[in-house]
């Protein structure tokens, strides 16, 4: 038997109108009453109406009939979880604030393959929207614009004009600035190890190259897998094919990888060689060479693309046209100085 509101004022001896401010965060409520309301619903197992909230409510926010949302995960993320689980942080956290829930599911290889385990997720009766985050084709966003109504993309660029809302990161930004340090940390030989060509971030990363060409004796960009593994075996290939370098840049991931088979070469690091990575994971904090870095406020990338699919679904429709960009910040550490 399902538990009613007036049920729990009556059990914590309280209003009605105070359990409804309890839930919905309007009005004056003391800290300790609060508490109290909580834990008391709590005890009864009270589950708000979503229906009856629905119809009560003049916030566009409030008054769709689920307070649910998806946050996909693109294939990509699989190779950089410690980046996005930060993400993941930030969009939890910002969507408690609106009271949404958002729930979780990872994108496979395309979207045939992807739909049937999103369909029950996309299916809510009055699921708010979706954010996805990573890499995603146009046309698996046109698919998916047609099961769900508010659609931000974060972290990624949005793909030609898919005309959804867009929180992106500086990454071409972020990538010159680690450029520029090996500039002032006078390397002359540099290493760009990218992931896969298609991949957003490494086009970010070649396009930063391009602008270095005349700042080194030399460039080379070299693709790999965004794993460590990947990064070590890019290292250890070059150096046995009789190439060096005095300066590598990657992303945190294969730059671990790449410290790596610089020890095992007995290379130091960073007297012989400088490396410098991007995402600012805490892995990086704890090699022996401590990691400079590129950061992303990560947790922020989150929130952002919560409060934009809020501002979505209050009815802002310039939103969708609007693109948030998240700034790089330069980390100086070990291994570069």
């Amino acid at each position: 038997m399902s538990v009613s509101i007036s049920q729990v004022a009556s059990k914590a001896r309280v209003s009605s109108m105070t359990v409804s401010r309890v839930l919905t965060g309007n009005g004056s409520v003391s800290e300790k009453t609060r508490k109290h309301v909580l834990k008391t619903i709590a005890a009864l197992g009270y589950v708000p109406s979503a229906a009856a909230r629905s119809m009560r409510s003049k916030d566009a926010l409030r008054s769709v009939a689920s307070s649910c949302f998806a946050l996909i995960f693109g294939a990509d993320t699989q190779n950089a979880d410690e980046f996005f689980c930060d993400v993941a942080r930030g969009a939890e956290k910002e969507a408690a604030n609106f009271g949404l829930c958002p729930l979780h599911v990872h994108w496979q290889e395309n979207f045939d393959k992807s739909f049937p385990r999103l369909q029950t997720i996309l299916s809510i009766n009055g699921m708010c929207g979706a954010i996805l985050a990573g890499q995603f084709c146009k046309n698996d966003i046109e698919k998916i614009k047609k099961h769900a109504k508010n659609i931000v993309i974060i972290d990624s660029p949005v793909v030609g004009d898919a005309g959804i809302a867009c929180v992106e990161s500086d990454n071409l930004g972020g990538c010159k600035l680690a450029l520029n340090h090996l500039v002032e940390q006078k390397c002359g030989r540099v290493l760009v190890i990218t992931g896969p060509k298609t991949h957003y971030f490494s086009q970010s990363m070649r396009e930063a190259a391009k602008n270095f060409n005349d700042k080194f004796k030399i460039i080379d960009v070299i693709e790999s897998d965004y794993t460590t593994q990947g990064g070590r075996e890019t290292i250890l290939k070059q150096w046995n094919n009789g190439k060096s370098y005095d300066g590598i840049f990657s992303n945190d991931t294969m730059a671990i990888g790449a410290v790596n088979a610089l020890s095992k070469l007995e290379l130091k690091i960073p007297k012989q060689v400088k490396v410098i990575g991007f995402d600012n994971i805490i892995y990086g904090q704890y090699i022996a060479a401590s990691l400079s870095t590129i950061d992303i406020d990560k947790a922020r990338l989150g929130s952002e693309g919560v409060q934009t699919l809020v501002d979505m679904i209050r009815g802002n429709k310039e939103i969708s046209q609007i693109k948030k960009v998240i700034p790089a910040k330069l980390i100086i550490r070990k291994s570069t100085i």
